[in-house]
């Protein structure tokens, strides 16, 4: 059955839209998920720290701030006899790097990791109080919002024998402003927006994508698979845009070497998630597609269902769990990419119950 014009371009009007929608939804889900879910947000610390190129920066970075703001050489000045005073300047320089690959392997060790985690977790419940006016620690300081590290630096310091006094060190060192009032403010109101849209942006794509099907009477199974080639689109755009905004990103923010591999690495780490909706909603949408292909009137899905008509025509419930068993078997074995939430693995049972009944009640008419 054709389609009128008007009605077909409404169609696929819905499936474009539905295409767009689709890509939102994973920058959304995402979001929502690296900002606001703690499980998330304590795996990517973990895999941050355990980062051989973000220790080394992290490592060079303590150890030239406690160079910039404690007097090495005096201490080591002070340490040694008086014959051997006049080497300390030298010998501070050249402990500067034994001391930056003394701090990464201490960034190496387990516990500090675990450590790091821990300290993690509590700053995102920290930030999360911060967003819903429940903050204390993360506080508003003239109107700004300020992390004050300078407890760290002096911990660094005296685990390195040295001395830092908090109280003459300048303004601006050790505390960084966050936001200011009105930026905190925004932040508040973008949270709460993230929050809604994770759950709306998806149910709107299904919203569309549904309305094409239910538009396009006699063409719904083609609409179908439409309908999934468009999330395929939006799931490798979404992987298309995370390598050509890392590589930008990693460019305008590092110009060193290290720096630049750091960089890669939180990017990478910190979008991974990203990676992962998105080859999600890939796998889902490709299984839809085949689905919808195997039930259609190609010579070959034909031939596959002539083929399969004894198994398929079997009890319904033998023949889904057949399947589902086939589908565990790949789960456990780790052969399905993107699969990684009990919510994807329900998803993905969904989509293969449909789509096995879809091919089964074409092959039972035929």
């Amino acid at each position: 059955m054709s389609l009128s014009r008007r009605r077909r371009i409404a169609v696929w009007s819905l499936v474009v839209a539905g295409g767009l929608a689709a890509v939102l939804a994973v920058f959304a889900i995402w979001s929502a998920r690296q900002l606001l879910n703690e499980r998330e947000w304590r795996e990517t610390s973990a895999r941050l720290i355990a980062d051989p190129a973000l220790q080394e920066a992290l490592a060079a970075y303590l150890v030239d701030e406690v160079y910039q703001h404690a007097d090495v050489a005096g201490a080591l000045e002070a340490a040694l006899p008086p014959r051997l005073d006049r080497i300390a300047g030298p010998a501070a320089g050249a402990l500067r790097e034994p001391l930056t690959e003394g701090v990464r392997r201490i960034l190496d060790a387990p516990g500090v990791q675990r450590l790091w985690v821990e300290a993690a977790g509590r700053a995102h419940d920290r930030f999360l109080a911060l967003v819903e006016d429940r903050g204390t620690v993360l506080r508003r300081d003239g109107g700004a919002v300020v992390l004050d590290l300078r407890p760290l630096l002096t911990a660094v310091a005296g685990r390195l024998g040295l001395e830092i006094d908090v109280e003459r060190l300048p303004d601006g060192v050790g505390r960084i402003v966050i936001m200011d009032g009105d930026q905190l403010d925004a932040l508040q109101r973008a949270v709460r927006l993230l929050r809604a849209l994770a759950v709306a942006l998806p149910l709107v794509a299904l919203a569309l994508f549904a309305a094409a099907i239910a538009l396009a009477r006699g063409r719904r199974r083609e609409t179908l698979a439409a309908c999934a080639l468009a999330v395929a689109v939006a799931a490798i755009l979404v992987l298309l845009l995370r390598s050509i905004v890392g590589d930008a990103v990693v460019d305008a923010l590092a110009q060193t070497a290290t720096a630049q591999g750091a960089a890669g690495s939180v990017w990478a780490i910190g979008t991974s998630l990203l990676a992962q909706v998105a080859r999600t909603a890939l796998v889902l949408a490709l299984l839809v597609a085949l689905a919808a292909w195997l039930a259609g009137p190609a010579g070959p899905a034909r031939r596959l269902r002539a083929w399969a008509r004894p198994a398929l025509s079997g009890r319904p419930e033998l023949v889904h769990g057949v399947a589902l068993a086939a589908l565990l078997g790949l789960l456990a074995l780790g052969l399905v990419p993107g699969i990684r939430t009990f919510a994807a693995a329900g998803l993905l049972v969904v989509v293969v119950v449909a789509g096995v009944e879809m091919v089964r009640r074409q092959a039972l008419r035929e």
